[in-house]
């Protein structure tokens, strides 16, 4: 039921990317003149930004030209890829009458946003790692929920498919905990106890864990976590275990995990609500029917053949 959520990364990875090149191509090409009289001084213009310093090291200068030939060799390819691949579904969508309504992409963000605390949370993360902006967001998860609806059309899921897998995933209709924690990663267990005992002794967790924490993700913001549900797939058994046991405030462990021993803090736990029936079942027809269809990948490149997209430059011809 997470393979959709890989797939989902490499959409928003290329993303990322297209709106890296849009930004540094506006380094070399800041606008575009309509106006025919102004070609020749807009041409001049553009060549002066494009021999334009943009940083220096050792005696060298490194120019907006030789900034933007880089990312267009690097990321050229994928980025004109994705968007050939984002005009092939409109058109695709536009044929067959498909579309994304308000309550699904809502609930697509609210999916996504889980572990971020809030929407305000969610959205400067976007924005600071990523450089997504909330209407990037918006586009690109619609543009997901388009291509897999795309991807399963042809695809028949009975009634009796979703409830057999039901059947064997119970948990599906169940509420779920959920917890929000902080946590410590060492490399040895007996750094993780020192720590342990250094923090029962009064010392600040976020301190303990910018100084000491080996996860990088968490290290800088104090050992934060995030949220998580009772049967988060990324976390390990016997880390989701003890956060159970714990009440917020506690503390816990040393357990291991897949980079060392982690001591953790209970932040908050609540119950949520038993999930829609209706909604559960919208889901699990839909990863029945992913997991049945081409990957996305083939998706996209039977749409890119079927719409005749061409690449006339050679060197970002990828396909």
């Amino acid at each position: 039921m997470r393979k959709i959520q890989i797939l989902r990364t490499v959409i928003v990875l290329q993303t990322v990317c297209l709106i890296a090149l849009a930004a540094l191509a506006a380094l070399r090409w800041p606008q575009a003149h309509g106006d025919d009289a102004l070609d020749a001084a807009d041409d001049g213009a553009a060549g002066d930004k494009g021999r334009r310093p943009v940083a220096e090291i050792g005696g060298r200068t490194i120019t907006a030209d030789e900034l933007v030939a880089r990312l267009m060799r690097e990321h050229g390819p994928a980025v004109l890829r994705r968007m050939l691949v984002r005009e092939a579904v409109r058109l695709e969508a536009e044929a067959y009458g498909i579309s994304v309504s308000e309550r699904e992409l809502e609930e697509e963000l609210a999916s996504m946003m889980e572990g971020y605390g809030d929407e305000e949370t969610f959205y400067a993360a976007m924005r600071e790692q990523l450089g997504m902006s909330a209407e990037d967001v918006r586009a690109d998860a619609e543009e997901r929920l388009l291509l897999e609806k795309i991807a399963v059309r042809p695809i028949l899921i009975t009634d009796e498919e979703v409830e057999a897998y039901l059947r064997e995933h119970p948990e599906l209709l169940e509420p779920k905990a959920r917890y929000t924690f902080s946590w410590i990663v060492t490399e040895e267990r007996d750094e993780a106890e020192a720590v342990l005992d250094r923090l029962k002794a009064g010392e600040p967790f976020e301190e303990q864990a910018r100084e000491y924490s080996v996860d990088g993700y968490t290290a800088e913001y104090g050992g934060f976590y995030g949220i998580v549900e009772s049967d988060d797939p990324f976390l390990e058994p016997q880390v989701l275990e003890l956060l159970a046991s714990l009440e917020p405030g506690e503390l816990g462990g040393p357990v291991g995990t897949a980079d060392g021993w982690a001591v953790v803090r209970l932040e908050d736990r609540e119950a949520e609500e038993r999930p829609d029936p209706r909604r559960v079942r919208e889901r699990v027809r839909l990863e029945l029917g992913l997991a049945a269809a081409p990957s996305l990948k083939e998706v996209e490149d039977a749409l890119l053949e079927k719409y005749g997209a061409k690449v006339l430059d050679d060197e970002l011809d990828v396909r």
